[in-house]
């Protein structure tokens, strides 16, 4: 029986190859999509979800939410990275019509119909979460487990030199999560940062001959261009990673330790290891992963390849 899940994300292009991911996967069930503010504005990210999946067709389309701005000065996104509209500049993309309902009762309904088999995939900032875990927690505790997109452990962040994005965005969010005591996985920078896809593997999806490889591939172009922290035509894609530790354990290592989230000052959304931890609020943090074939199960996965050796 597949897993169902509901994800949560901020629907840059990035996160389309983790939702395509999800889609093309006979071992999910993609319940509902739910947007959040994040590598770019809370109603685009909601519009980015409703033409990624009239794009990809599913065979049964997910509900879609509409979650959380996140408020405070400063605040950065990625459309620098992914394009003014966070998808390299859809310029054919179709309106965006399928409804989205409010996150709560799209979270709620997800959780009910899950019968505590529901997963989380929380590919951006979680402010989503955050909010459930505050209005709703009887509900929440429900879900069999949260994976989360974020965080820079031992490695240098995409933000400041300690510090990665989604945290940053709401570290308050990510504190408050961190120290739920719900089952959680969290894939950080340490690991999200190991993989990456370049011309050749954009390539492969966009020659693929199936919409899980095509839109996405598509909407990646401007991200080889500009994305300049692993070099130029090449880009990363975390939400991936994150959705991949869901679907291929065995290609991951992982620890336990209480992580500490800083919420104020310079350093907001750094992310270290407990000192004195308590071990009912201890998450599984992934600590490495077998690139070479994760990258080669992914495309596999996305382009419904399937190879004998």
């Amino acid at each position: 029986m597949a897993t169902p899940v509901l994800i949560d994300t901020d629907a840059a292009a990035d996160a389309a190859v983790g939702l395509a991911l999800a889609l093309a996967s006979k071992e999910l069930d993609v319940r509902a999509v739910v947007g959040v503010a994040g590598s770019v504005p809370l109603n685009q990210a909601v519009a980015n979800i409703s033409r990624l999946l009239e794009a990809i067709r599913p065979p049964r389309l997910p509900a879609v939410g509409l979650g959380l701005e996140q408020s405070g000065a400063g605040l950065k996104d990625r459309r620098g990275i992914f394009g003014p509209d966070g998808l390299g500049g859809w310029a054919q993309a179709t309106p965006a019509n399928i409804p989205p309902g409010h996150f709560d009762k799209v979270y709620d309904e997800a959780i009910r119909e899950g019968g505590g088999e529901l997963v989380i995939l929380s590919l951006g900032p979680l402010t989503n979460p955050a909010a459930m875990l505050e209005n709703s927690p009887d509900a929440f505790a429900k879900v069999k487990r949260v994976f989360v997109t974020g965080g820079a452990v031992w490695c240098r962040g995409n933000v400041t030199d300690r510090v990665e994005f989604n945290f940053h965005r709401d570290p308050a969010a990510a504190a408050r999560v961190m120290e739920s005591g719900l089952p959680i996985t969290v894939a950080p920078l340490d690991v999200t940062g190991l993989v990456c896809l370049d011309e050749s593997h954009v390539a492969h999806l966009a020659a693929c001959g199936f919409r899980t490889g095509e839109v996405p591939a598509a909407r990646l172009e401007h991200a080889l261009e500009y994305d300049g922290e692993p070099a130029y035509g090449k880009t990363f894609i975390a939400p991936s990673v994150t959705v991949g530790s869901l679907l291929w354990p065995q290609l991951f290592m992982k620890t336990r330790m209480q992580l500490q989230v800083t919420v104020e000052g310079m350093e907001a959304g750094r992310t270290k290891p407990a000192l004195g931890a308590d071990k009912t609020k201890q998450v599984d943090l992934l600590t490495a992963l077998n690139a070479a074939d994760f990258l080669e199960k992914l495309l596999e996965s996305i382009c419904h390849e399937a190879f004998v050796v």
